[in-house]
């Protein structure tokens, strides 16, 4: 079954006259792992919000998980984000007034869904931030207070509270050691596995290619790219 489905995508900036991407055709079916990798500023951010409907494109035909985003209200697409999306942001996102935990365990306020499939939210919450290896005496600190490493893996347990069916990474290893990015890929497939989620992740770092079962050149998939 198809979990992302993109047809003639075109995106543009309202100051720009021509387009920033042009995916023709982009198909991800549920469950698979999907490593789409770029340089930076070659758009890779701006096609993770066309799949997430934080943007919609001018022209085409974005699809997640059987719903047709570019046919919703900017009101729906949040609700529908909220329902069924994990997002790891580049710049985190994270709430400066809100502590740690309250972060983490966010998407349930927005999100019954999420909140069901949760269960015990304090558990739930606990566990990821363990795995994550964040000391319980932070859980009530400000998330301003915390490194940017800690803050990156505040931001991927948040993504993956609730079971979403699609979990999207915006560079997600970029503030994280060696160690700490192995052990967040560890956690990251771990909990994708066990859900039969889908992931969709962006980076420019070759090497982690290894670990997905599908690479994509976003050169290769932007036609804008293969046009110039």
């Amino acid at each position: 079954m198809t979990a992302i489905h993109l047809h003639n995508v075109q995106f543009r900036w309202a100051a720009q006259m021509q387009n920033t991407l042009y995916i023709p055709e982009l198909s991800v079916q549920r469950g698979d792992k999907v490593f789409i990798q770029g340089h930076s500023g070659s758009g890779k951010t701006t096609l993770l919000n066309l799949i997430a409907g934080i943007h919609c494109p001018q022209q085409g035909k974005v699809q997640v998980l059987d719903t047709d985003l570019t046919v919703l209200s900017a009101m729906q697409r949040d609700r529908f984000r909220a329902q069924h999306l994990g997002i790891i942001f580049q710049q985190f996102n994270l709430l400066p007034y809100l502590s740690l935990l309250e972060n983490v365990q966010l998407p349930c306020q927005f999100s019954s869904q999420r909140k069901a499939k949760a269960g015990n939210i304090m558990q739930t919450s606990l566990h990821l931030l363990d795995e994550l290896q964040i000391a319980r005496s932070m859980l009530h600190k400000p998330v301003n207070t915390l490194s940017v490493g800690q803050q990156q893996r505040v931001a991927v347990a948040r993504a993956l509270i609730g079971q979403p069916e699609i979990i999207i990474a915006d560079e997600p290893t970029s503030a994280l050691d060696t160690e700490n990015r192995q052990r967040f890929l560890d956690l990251l497939f771990s909990e994708i596995e066990q859900r039969a989620s889908t992931l969709i992740f962006v980076s420019h770092d070759p090497s982690l290619a290894t670990h997905f079962s599908t690479h994509i050149q976003l050169a290769e998939l932007n036609a804008i790219t293969l046009s110039v």
